[in-house]
């Protein structure tokens, strides 16, 4: 008769299991935040990677990276090489695309966006680096240009 009240969990078991998960899960977010750190920074990669084998492609064509004159800002060069790379152009020297970008590469302004949806960076010419012709740059994780985590084809 009295067994029908002792069915359920008492607070003290309700308050272990409660401080179980919230451990297992302390230790476990720090590990998971690294880890999509670690995939979002090699899909930039990757994606700097298609770029530079695009340009090449384009070079090859041209005898010549996309070259801009007057030097545009910033944000219009990534979306004037978004143009070059995918077309079309009229040019009878022209044998692209030289690569295909997918919706989710692409923001809304036509710029080659990163990981983090930021735009990667285009210099052509550039005098940073002398192994390198031309500069794709993306501000990395913190998404702040000039620090440590900045990720590029250097």
């Amino acid at each position: 008769m009295d067994n029908f009240g002792k069915i359920g969990f008492t607070i003290i078991e309700i308050l272990v299991s409660i401080f179980i998960l919230s451990t297992i899960l302390s230790i476990s977010l720090p590990v998971l935040h690294r880890a999509r750190n670690k995939a979002m920074i090699s899909k930039t990669k990757s994606i700097i990677d298609t770029i530079e084998t695009a340009l090449s492609l384009y070079e090859t064509d041209f005898g010549d990276y996309p070259f801009f004159e007057p030097y545009p800002e910033q944000n219009e060069m990534s979306k004037i090489l978004y143009e070059k790379l995918q077309g079309p152009c009229e040019s009878e020297r022209w044998n692209g695309p030289y690569i295909r970008f997918k919706k989710e590469q692409i923001d809304k302004d036509k710029n080659i966006i990163d990981a983090w949806k930021n735009p990667i960076i285009y210099k052509y010419p550039q005098n940073e680096y002398d192994n390198i012709p031309f500069l794709l740059l993306s501000a990395g994780p913190d998404r702040k240009f000039g620090t440590d985590d900045d990720i590029g084809n250097w």
